[in-house]
């Protein structure tokens, strides 16, 4: 099983979801499950520091991960496509294929995993990346589990 997860830059969301999928299934012994992430405007930045630091607090090692933006042929080679927002699903439908949202496996909502722009937005002027960057990687990690077992199931 391929999965794909999308977020907007392949540098935050995306990325921890990918990292910490492959550290889950690793841990866990799980065969046959692929698992890599792009953005839809991804172009050439590197990871934040703080979502690295995060991510190796869970052992894992996002150094050489190598942003990416989504193509048809990207998407072609997926069995699944996991999105962070409805936003990046929409993206992902205009290229012609299907994807769920990332709250939607995990929690059967259609609530969006908010990136740092729409999280400023909702919380201006009580902004504090340093707490919301762990937050959000710590989501990410706690869902994993739930996104995996309702693969597996399918």
């Amino acid at each position: 099983m391929n999965i794909l997860y999308v977020c907007t830059w392949n540098i935050f969301r995306s990325m921890s979801a990918e990292y910490l999928t492959k550290k889950y299934i690793l841990d866990n012994n799980i065969s046959d499950i692929s698992v890599s992430s792009a953005g839809t405007v991804a172009t050439i930045d590197k990871p934040f520091p703080m979502t690295v630091e995060r991510l190796a607090f869970y052992g894992c090692d996002p150094v050489d991960h190598v942003q990416r933006k989504i193509t048809q042929e990207i998407l072609a080679a997926q069995n699944i496509i996991i999105c962070m927002a409805e936003h990046h699903r929409q993206s992902v439908n205009a290229l012609g294929f299907e994807a769920v949202l990332f709250n939607e496996i995990a929690y059967n909502t259609t609530e969006d995993v908010l990136d740092d722009g729409e999280y400023m937005q909702i919380n201006w002027p009580y902004l504090d990346l340093d707490d919301y960057v762990p937050t959000i990687v710590d989501y990410i990690h706690d869902a994993i589990p739930l996104i995996i077992s309702t693969l597996i199931k399918k």
